[in-house]
């Protein structure tokens, strides 16, 4: 008996070495694909070649492809190799997808395809929150608000009431797909900051969080929806001037 639980111990140990370096193959190439190493229609390099350069096992090499595959970059065939798939195949709504293209300094169109999506989602989210919200959501929404206004601007604790806010949104739609989405609007949220591209909120940005915050305490559906469209726009139109402000700071004086 004490052996048998030793050597479940040591398999489960294994097992999750092999998961974390299945993970990191993954995301290297998952970032050269997205980036343009590896082009769709392109092969990726052989097992072999991936264990030399990363030292693994070809089972971790095999389990990283499956993982890029379930996301939709990746095809496998025998006797062809790993193909890299058209653009229009990959789950961009996959996390990782969404944070491996950031982490490779995304194109404009790229962040205007973010913002969109988000000023399709929440808006209606909202105005859904607004109409079936509990008193206990519209409490714990407050409080959330509580931290955007009143936290040191720009802080991890501000940060994380704002990410709060944004998802009990969502919750409080009641909407299983809208509440589905969660995870990805999170991880949105989580890489617009963490690329500094709203370091500080500013002052109109915390009043347009408690416009949305009144209309769905006060219940009105359609005044969410608004507020919540004019807070998704003024923080779209913020990521593009700090872009365009560190462009201008890098480029040389003539």
């Amino acid at each position: 008996m004490e052996g048998r639980d030793i050597s479940d111990v040591r398999t489960k140990g294994d097992r999750a070495r092999q998961g974390n370096l299945s993970e990191l193959v993954a995301g290297t190439i998952g970032r050269r694909i997205v980036s343009g190493h590896y082009k769709p229609g392109e092969t990726l390099p052989t097992e072999p070649r991936i264990q030399e350069e990363f030292g693994v096992s070809r089972t971790a090499v095999r389990e990283a492809v499956r993982l890029l595959s379930a996301k939709g970059l990746t095809s496998s065939r025998p006797k062809i190799g790993t193909r890299v798939r058209p653009t229009v195949d990959w789950n961009m709504l996959d996390p990782d997808v969404l944070r491996w293209q950031v982490d490779q300094k995304p194109s404009e169109d790229f962040i205007h395809a973010l913002f969109e999506m988000r000023e399709i989602i929440e808006p209606a989210a909202a105005a859904r929150a607004a109409e079936r919200a509990s008193d206990d959501e519209i409490k714990a929404l407050g409080m959330a608000m509580e931290g955007i206004q009143n936290e040191p601007r720009g802080s991890q604790t501000q940060i994380l009431a704002d990410i709060d806010f944004h998802m009990l949104i969502l919750e409080a739609s009641r909407n299983p797909m809208l509440r589905s989405l969660g995870a990805m609007i999170s991880s949105t949220l989580e890489i617009t900051f963490s690329l500094g591209w709203r370091t500080v909120m500013a002052e109109d940005a915390v009043l347009q969080h408690r416009d949305v915050y009144d209309a769905i305490r006060q219940h009105q559906s359609e005044t969410a929806f608004l507020a919540m469209r004019k807070l998704l726009r003024n923080s779209k139109g913020d990521v593009f001037d700090a872009i365009w402000m560190n462009r201008n700071e890098r480029e040389p004086v003539s």
